[in-house]
């Protein structure tokens, strides 16, 4: 019988339409996925798109979709015989139930098996066929190789396909019904995704791929570190943790079938399940008949009713609604989806991750993100899924003939069901705001704003909703039936993620979609609702529109062909539907006219393709002009005056320039800032030319050339206004209240412009661009004066100018000098008393602020007036950095320190000469209340304060590793006041952070990794990875060691400027005096990409005899050093150095523990197994090598040993 039946399953499911459909579903969805240019596989940069990686990452993505594959063919095999009513029939026989259900269930998951086939199948066709079309540039192709397609879909695929179809198929045998394998299928779905951000951390991601039923999470552990070179040569091995993940589940899966599949029970019919249904189809048939009698006149007793239709229709609408919102409110699946809303806000609420896996005060602003972005997925789900049961509800039961001839019209039934399903999403809503809520008062915030959650949930987010809601209805109406109505659904949904790829990008082309409102404490709302508001009106027309087809479409008595309705939808419509769709039709094109008017001729839209070659047509155009020599600014006093309420802002800089080279300038480039209308360059003895339209780029042509060492006056001009609303490319820098811009933004800029060439390599090369050489070499002394901020960028005199509204205040780098107030205007003026970096901001805003004077140094922190919770620590971090920084690097060239908090549209701090603004967003909002987290906020502000020493008092040359000596040596100096602050243990958790935020960094490059000294504005290397490697290098040569050269260092580049110095000259200065084989860990460090693995394999204990608690502890310890090209390949070198032996009396990763250290020092670790005796008092319970993390360790948890 068993093969029997697995024939008749097989049989049963290749001659249905569904079967073909779902296998080219499959195959074009990834052939299409592989041959176009707008989807990225793989995660794009230099992994080819048939490697091993590529090909695998996609199968285990189509995976997750495949889930509803299983539930189609294998969960409607187990339910088939009772939905098709043969129940009686079939089980009339005595039927053996293993060789029955294993039969069916092997026969449904072949299908599914070979449906799923199509996938690698569609990747394989893709890649050749996009290589021989020239669909696919052809670097982005390896060779075929088959068995990276067999082994993906044999390890990674078929195991994940059987789990999926054991547990849906004892599901349906359970519950016998598919309503039950669907809500399981979306409960699973969104179990997996929260179960992910929960086990997101370092310490969880073992567990995380052990219990992946997936194997996404799995894969990601085994590739965690991958490079390039591994991405695209290393095939997948079924070892280690993949191959334990995939026993785990296997066996799981015979579990869950063995005790749920019905192969012990005998095949029976369910009597209780089949009266429990019949009352309950009796139930609702009597509701629907009790629902349309009532309120019908009693035309049998001569009784003639005296209500006007249109109490009537208000009545039948009022018991419809209550009639469907009860059958939806009180039905099982709405208790699912409640239940489950509220547990994927529950989970990340227990464990919320910030910054370096430090939670965030619950603000409101955070916790209404944190509800959009859970649940927006299950919205969705909702929707697709309620709109076909609402819909369809009368004729799935059997009434439909029977409601469908009771006197009441279509708009009743319509509207009823349109208000049922507004009420789920609602409900959801209120769900989630209940738990947010609820959490933010037991962590004692109390700062509860619930405007935002009625606005920001309410308006922005259940509006357009509701437009969703209208918009399925009307697929569902269209539709044959509710299954097509859901695909129709489904494949709008998809649409929506994809239509921006074929240049549909903006908001008008997207259903129910507006800009984003984005909210901030500090300026609310800003000007970004007014968009909001006339997009709602334009989709609000349309919604109309459809609201009125669906009502002249819908559904009444025997079934009728969608030709047939529509024929008679001017009848149904009539002259209240005509106006309606009038008024819809005048919304939308009034509205569109608008949107149109506002983002497109008063504001540009460009979209990304478009935008792309742009890019690339200025690159051709002036790329020459590239290293060409600009006038250096070396004085500057700024007047700008901002308008907060209009958005505008209108500046001049009168400048001192002068030719720093040797060489005459005769002309140069300048380009004009995004946002701005009106710009001006006026240098003495030249002038601006015709301004080339397409890039906002114009020549300055000097009547005579400034020659070298010539100083000439000049002036900038700009007025920088926003008028009207955008689609996107909103201006965040100028807002009602935190604006922060910097010169760089707010002034014409000199010279080519480099950031605004394309950086992907493939995209380069579509446009015939040569390779990009992301920085100049670190050897090429021609931009040795010039500095890292950029071409004809030095030191300046500084003052400013500012004014703005008078319930707001403006600050810019320097010392106030004056402020005075002039009728509705305050004029604030600035001057500082030392030369600074060209690189200067203004802010203005309403805020709060706290003042200490330490040491004669005023200290001030400026900040919204509910987020004055870490200002303390952060005062502190300051006297704390400037006491070290000072001690150890040389004085603070400053009398003050000020921090001002901005809007968080930008998550970053940033040091300008005395002055950091600093987002809402990091630091201000950290809740550092337990002692074991790291504290950000004090961690942000050190950063920023040592750029008072590295970037401020020291520059760096405009070549390769010039972010080294601002950003690593910023973050050194701020890992020591930290390491100061709390201990060495703290720091431990810190480095591995950064530690794998490196290793991560590099599984990811696009071009290619270069070493520490090289880096190329890599943020991975010059802040992870120098991290590290300074610490390293501290415990190495010893902190008084490299302070003294760091010292030296700075005295000898303070201010200079010509040359400015490199990486060359700050290892000159840390090498000056060290041996030879402190120069070779330099080198490891520096000059190499150097991976270590250090693993504790054994550890043996024995009680020394005669002494009381102490204890010979033995150590085996393999040890090994691979260094890697660019591309990750790794070659195996010999090495000897002294690394920490540790031994301790509790987990060096528990924060909380005291005194735990019983031993700590250096000893002689080679290639190969090295074994090494300590003797020590006191009995340890963890041993290993290098366990505060000070190398470069792909897996430093292998590092410690449990004994």
């Amino acid at each position: 019988m068993l093969m029997k039946m697995f024939a008749f399953e097989w049989r049963y499911f290749t001659k249905q339409p569904s079967f073909y459909v779902t296998s080219l579903i499959f195959f074009l969805l990834t052939f299409f996925a592989t041959v176009s240019e707008n989807v990225q596989i793989g995660g794009g940069g230099n992994v080819l798109y048939n490697g091993p990686f590529s090909i695998a990452q996609t199968l285990l993505i189509m995976g997750l979709f495949a889930m509803f594959l299983v539930v189609n063919f294998v969960a409607s095999t187990a339910t088939r015989n009772d939905t098709s009513k043969m129940s009686e029939l079939l089980y009339s026989k005595p039927i053996n139930p293993l060789s029955y259900q294993l039969g069916r269930f092997l026969g449904s998951f072949a299908v599914v098996a070979t449906v799923f086939a199509f996938v690698p199948l569609g990747i394989l066709v893709g890649s050749v066929l996009g290589g021989v079309v020239g669909w696919i540039d052809p670097e982005r192709l390896g060779a075929t190789n088959l068995s990276h397609y067999v082994t993906a879909y044999f390890y990674l695929s078929l195991p994940s396909l059987f789990v999926l179809s054991c547990f849906f198929y004892a599901v349906a045998i359970k519950f016998r019904s598919m309503m039950a394998v669907y809500l399981s299928a979306v409960g699973l779905f969104i179990l997996y995704s929260i179960s992910g951000q929960l086990l997101n951390e370092p310490e969880y991601r073992t567990m995380a791929a052990l219990l992946d039923p997936f194997a996404l999470n799995t894969f990601g552990e085994v590739t965690r570190y991958w490079t390039m070179f591994d991405k695209n040569n290393s095939p997948i091995e079924l070892s280690g943790i993949l191959l334990e993940n995939r026993l785990l589940w296997l066996g799981v899966s015979v579990a869950i079938m063995a005790l749920f599949g019905g192969f012990r029970s005998k095949v029976r019919l369910n009597q209780g399940q089949v009266k429990k249904q019949s009352k309950k189809v009796l139930k609702k048939a009597e509701e629907q008949l009790a629902l349309q009698t009532e309120n019908i006149p009693l035309l049998l007793n001569n009784n003639i009713s005296t209500k006007s239709a249109g109490v009537q229709t208000s009545a039948h609408i009022r018991l419809r609604i209550l009639f469907e919102i009860k059958q939806v409110v009180f039905s099982a699946p709405f208790l699912v989806l409640a239940v489950l809303t509220i547990f994927m806000l529950v989970a990340p609420l227990v464990d919320p991750q910030g910054m370096f896996g430090t939670p965030n005060w619950p603000l409101t602003q955070n916790m209404v993100e944190l509800i959009a972005g859970s649940t927006g997925l299950l919205m969705m789900i909702v929707l697709a899924y309620y709109s076909a049961e609402i819909v369809w509800r009368e004729r799935n039961s059997g009434m439909g003939d029977i409601v469908d001839s009771m006197p009441v019209n279509n708009i009743t039934f319509w509207l009823s069901k349109v208000i049922a399903i507004s009420l789920v999403l609602v409900l959801l809503y209120v769900c989630g705001v209940a738990v947010t809520v609820i959490n933010q008062w037991l962590l004692g915030y109390n700062n509860i704003d619930l405007s935002q959650y009625v606005v920001r949930l309410g308006y922005l987010g259940l509006v357009p909703l509701i437009f969703t809601a209208v918009f399925a209805f009307f697929l569902q109406v269209i539709s044959p039936n509710k299954y097509i109505g859901m695909m129709l659904f489904v494949l709008f949904l998809i649409s929506s993620l994809t239509l921006s790829n074929f240049g549909f990008s903006h908001n008008m082309f997207q259903f129910a979609n507006a800009p984003q409102v984005p909210y901030s404490d500090i300026n609310g709302y800003g000007s970004f609702l007014e968009s909001n508001h006339w997009y709602m009106l334009y989709w609000g027309g349309l919604t109309l529109v459809l609201a009125s087809l669906t009502y002249a479409l819908w559904h009444r008595g025997p079934a009728q062909k969608l030709k047939t309705r529509l024929s008679r939808v001017s009848y149904y419509l009539a002259t209240p539907g005509k106006v309606t769709i009038a008024l819809g039709l005048v919304l939308f094109i009034g509205a569109g006219s608008v949107i149109h008017y506002n983002t497109r001729v008063v504001n540009e839209y460009v979209i990304s393709d478009d935008r792309e070659d742009l890019q690339a047509a200025y690159e051709k155009k002036y790329v020459a002009q590239l290293n060409a020599t600009i006038p250096t600014i070396t004085k500057t006093h700024a007047k700008v005056d901002i308008y907060p309420k209009e958005r505008r802002i209108e500046a001049i800089a009168e400048l001192t320039l002068t030719n720093t080279s040797s060489q005459a300038i005769e002309k140069f480039l300048v380009s004009k800032p995004e946002h701005t209308q009106q710009w001006s360059v006026e240098i003495d003895g030249g002038k601006v030319g015709e301004v080339d339209t397409k890039f906002n780029t114009a020549w300055f042509v000097f009547d005579k050339p400034l020659q070298p060492g010539e100083i000439r006056q000049g002036r900038l001009t700009a007025t920088r206004d926003n008028n009207g609303f955008t689609d996107g490319n909103n201006d965040f820098s100028l807002v009602k209240n935190g604006t922060f811009i910097n010169n760089f933004a707010l002034f014409p800029a000199f010279g080519y412009q480099s950031g605004y060439q394309l950086s992907d390599r493939h995209d380069r090369r579509n446009h015939d661009l040569e390779p990009l050489q992301r920085a100049n070499k670190l050897e090429d002394k021609r931009f040795y004066n010039e500095s890292f901020f950029g071409n004809g960028v030095g030191f300046i005199d500084f003052e400013a100018t500012i004014s703005t509204s008078k319930e707001q205040f403006a600050i810019a780098p320097g010392y106030l000098q004056s402020e005075k107030t002039e009728g509705d205007r305050k004029i604030y003026h600035y001057k500082m008393n030392a030369p600074m970096v060209n690189f200067y901001s203004v802010m203005s805003a309403k805020l709060a602020n706290k003042k200490e004077q330490y040491k004669g140094i005023d200290i001030e922190v400026y900040y919204h007036e509910t987020h004055g919770m870490n200002v303390d620590r952060m005062i502190e971090s300051v006297k704390d950095s400037i006491d070290y920084f000072t001690e150890n690097f040389g004085p603070y060239q400053h009398k003050q320190m000020r921090i001002i908090e901005f809007p968080g549209y930008r998550s970053f701090a940033q040091s300008f000469a005395n002055t950091v603004p600093y987002s809402e967003k990091i630091g201000f909002i950290s809740d550092v209340r337990d002692p074991e987290n790291i504290d950000p906020a004090y961690y942000v502000t050190a950063h920023e304060v040592a750029h008072q020493w590295w970037g401020h008092q020291v520059g760096a040359a405009n070549v390769q590793g010039s972010a080294i000596i601002s950003e690593s040596l910023s973050q050194y100096s701020a890992l020591m006041v930290m390491e100061k602050k709390y201990g060495k243990e703290k720091i431990r958790k810190f480095l591995k952070y950064e530690l794998d935020r490196y290793l991560r960094g590099r599984s990811v490059e696009s071009i290619e990794e270069m070493p520490l000294f090289r880096s190329e504005n890599q943020q991975y290397i010059h802040y992870r990875k120098g991290s590290v490697v300074m610490m390293a290098l501290k415990d190495r040569f010893g902190e008084a060691r490299v302070n003294a050269s760091l010292q030296r260092f700075l005295e000898d580049f303070k201010y200079q400027s010509t040359p400015y110095p490199t990486t060359l000259d700050l290892m000159a200065y840390i090498t000056h005096d060290a041996t030879e084989e402190e120069k070779s860990f330099v080198s490891n460090m520096f000059e190499h990409i150097s991976l270590y693995d250090l693993k504790t394999t054994d550890v043996k204990i024995a009680a020394v005899e005669g002494m009381d608690d102490f204890y010979d502890v033995t150590l085996t310890i393999d040890a090994a050093l691979k260094r890697a090209d660019g591309q990750g390949k790794e070659t195996e070198v010999e090495f000897v150095d002294s690394i920490d032996i540790g031994l301790f009396s509790a987990d060096p990763e528990d924060l909380s523990a005291k005194d735990f250290v019983l031993y700590l020092a250096k000893h002689k670790i080679k290639t190969g197994t090295n074994e090494v005796t300590i003797r020590v008092q006191g009995k340890p319970t963890f041993a290993g090598v290098d366990p505060f993390v000070k190398y470069i360790d792909r897996d430093s948890a292998d590092n410690i040993y449990r004994l």
